[in-house]
């Protein structure tokens, strides 16, 4: 389940207080820690990891995952890597544990964007290998290019996820000139939106795994991992 299937908000009453009962609310009444507990100006809500953890009972893997990747995101993350092992210590044996320490093996730092995370699942779901993260292209004299959302390093290979934004012809202009000049390099660049991501038959490969595979062919890898 995805939060956009979620049908109900969660609010959350410490122990002594009576748990919410409305329509299209789900009640709880639990005992947390202070540091579980954060106070915005106008509302009081659990903290990102608390509340990250409470989301291994309403997501699937691939989308705690995913909001695991946001947590500890490259600009502004809400926990480091440290924080978020230590705060799952603290929880062996609580409701999710396992499921949250299972997602935690496959989360990453460094990401920019859900999209991202999503791809890089979808890529090592369908055997491909793992590519790194928004990690920097530079020249010959230690210039920088960019940090493509995705790559493949030995091989040249950069990955691009194009949200909307992208779009707007000052965006697009931006984007040409940075493939570009990746492509003068010798690099190989995939570009994926939505449309690539999307299937119109279950269970048919998206176009971005199909896309990403013969790129990386065509730089010499196959299956078994020789290139």
């Amino acid at each position: 389940m995805t939060l956009q299937d979620h049908a109900f908000i969660h609010l959350t009453q410490l122990p002594g207080k009576r748990a919410v009962r409305r329509k299209g609310v789900k009640g709880h009444q639990l005992r947390l820690h202070p540091d579980e507990i954060t106070h915005g100006r106008m509302v009081t809500c659990t903290s990102a990891l608390r509340t990250w953890f409470d989301l291994a009972s309403v997501l699937d893997d691939d989308d705690l995952v995913i909001a695991g990747d946001h947590l500890l995101r490259r600009r502004n993350p809400d926990a480091t890597p440290g924080q978020l092992d230590a705060y799952l210590e603290s929880r062996r044996g609580a409701a999710g544990h396992h499921k949250a320490k299972n997602a935690r093996k496959r989360m990453r730092t460094g990401t920019d964007s859900p999209k991202e995370t999503e791809v890089r699942l979808l890529l090592v779901k369908h055997g491909l290998p793992e590519p790194g993260i928004n990690l920097p292209i530079f020249d010959e004299t230690g210039g920088w290019i960019q940090d493509p959302d995705m790559s493949y390093e030995e091989l040249k290979i950069a990955i691009q996820y194009d949200g909307g934004h992208h779009a707007r012809p000052a965006q697009r202009r931006m984007d040409i000139a940075r493939d570009e000049n990746a492509l003068e390099l010798g690099w190989r660049v995939v570009r994926l939106t939505q449309a690539d991501l999307d299937v119109a038959v279950p269970g048919a490969e998206p176009r971005a795994v199909t896309r990403v595979r013969t790129a990386l062919k065509e730089r010499g890898w196959t299956a078994n991992g020789n290139s």
